[in-house]
């Protein structure tokens, strides 16, 4: 590791661990006592304008710092990939507090309701996302560290409280909460990998990594979703996404005949995401801006297919341009908001990171 980037790993995790990881998020608008007139469109339209501005609004909407589950499952991993054994115990006895039982089961979901453009997600609702990533966490753990973790734990969640459905052409698909059957490609191919490393069925990861293959477009790409006109575009996280769950279960499981789907992602997602000039990803196809977390997946990404030149790239230019002198770490160069979880969490972990089981 860099030694800039070493040194400005380090701010940003002093930063975090003085924070007590709590703060805010994009997608907190609906904790606001002003969100409350149940009305799905206005719920839509408060949460997407206060998505959009300033720290010192919300605090006059009145809207809390708060620990975000999924912010803690990567800080959780974070330190697992790190070694740090003593903060990564002190995150998991803050994250296991957030722990949601469902049939039996344990599973995780985001510290704030939200509504989407199809439905309304209430307040601790267990979703696939959050509870993926802190088993991707936790067996990063239980491999550095040796942790008595019991992934099977989880289990339930992914085989009883969510929605495992095919379509009309009998592909297989994950649902992002218990409440819809929305095929949306990244949550259902990450949940399938974090459900097989539980100790779930191999013939259902296979089955729902055969669904992104069969959906994939001639071009290598993935649409976000496709059950709405609003899913129908193309982003560098949600392809980066894609592409670590296709490579997981194929790692995982040895199934080579993944292996044409996610080159021809891969290509698309470097000849396409990134901008010609600057080489800063690209947040949407057709779009030139981007914020942290676009940078944060792509040096993951990077690092997961061996490009270890590329992200030291965007390494050294996020630690010189995102990371503020107290190790927070901005939303963008030009937007100086902090975000626990999608600038904080994902800009820590991403600089951490290195190919390890599952993505290896």
């Amino acid at each position: 590791m860099d030694n800039l980037v070493k040194i400005g790993l380090e701010k940003i995790l002093s930063f975090a661990e003085r924070e007590g990881y709590k703060g805010y998020d994009p997608y907190d608008g609906l904790l606001s006592p002003f969100s409350k007139i149940n009305i799905p469109l206005y719920r839509l339209f408060f949460q997407q304008l206060v998505k959009r501005i300033d720290e010192r609004f919300r605090k006059i909407l009145l809207i809390p710092r708060g620990h975000n589950p999924k912010g803690l499952a990567l800080f959780l991993w974070t330190y697992s990939l790190l070694g740090d054994e003593e903060r990564a115990k002190k995150v998991w006895e803050i994250l296991k507090n957030y722990a949601i039982k469902t049939k039996g089961g344990m599973a995780f979901g985001y510290n704030f309701p939200w509504q989407s453009s199809v439905f309304y997600v209430p307040l601790g609702t267990p979703n696939v996302i959050a509870t993926s990533f802190t088993v991707f966490a936790l067996n990063c753990a239980r491999s550095v560290f040796g942790w008595k973790v019991n992934l099977e734990e989880f289990l339930p969640f992914y085989e009883r409280t969510l929605n495992l459905f095919r379509d009309e052409n009998g592909y297989l698909w994950m649902s992002y909460t218990p409440f819809d059957r929305l095929r949306i490609f990244n949550s259902s191919v990450l949940g399938a990998l974090a459900y097989l490393l539980c100790g779930g069925k191999k013939e259902i990861a296979i089955e729902i990594g055969k669904t992104l293959v069969n959906y994939q477009r001639e071009d290598g790409s993935w649409i976000y979703g496709l059950d709405r006109i609003t899913m129908n575009y193309v982003d560098n996280i949600h392809t980066a996404y894609n592409l670590w769950g296709l490579l997981g279960i194929k790692n995982v499981l040895g199934e080579d005949k993944f292996e044409m789907s996610i080159r021809k992602g891969y290509q698309f997602y470097v000849e396409n995401l990134f901008d010609k000039g600057s080489f800063l990803p690209i947040s949407r196809l057709g779009k030139r801006k981007f914020d942290t977390h676009d940078i944060a997946a792509s040096i993951v990404t990077f690092k997961i297919f061996g490009d270890y030149k590329s992200a030291e790239v965007l390494e050294v230019w996020a630690v010189k341009n995102l990371v503020g002198k107290d190790g927070e770490v901005f939303n963008g160069k030009w937007d100086k908001r902090v975000f626990m979880r999608w600038s904080v969490g994902w800009l820590a972990l991403s600089l951490a990171f290195k190919p390890h089981f599952p993505f290896t």
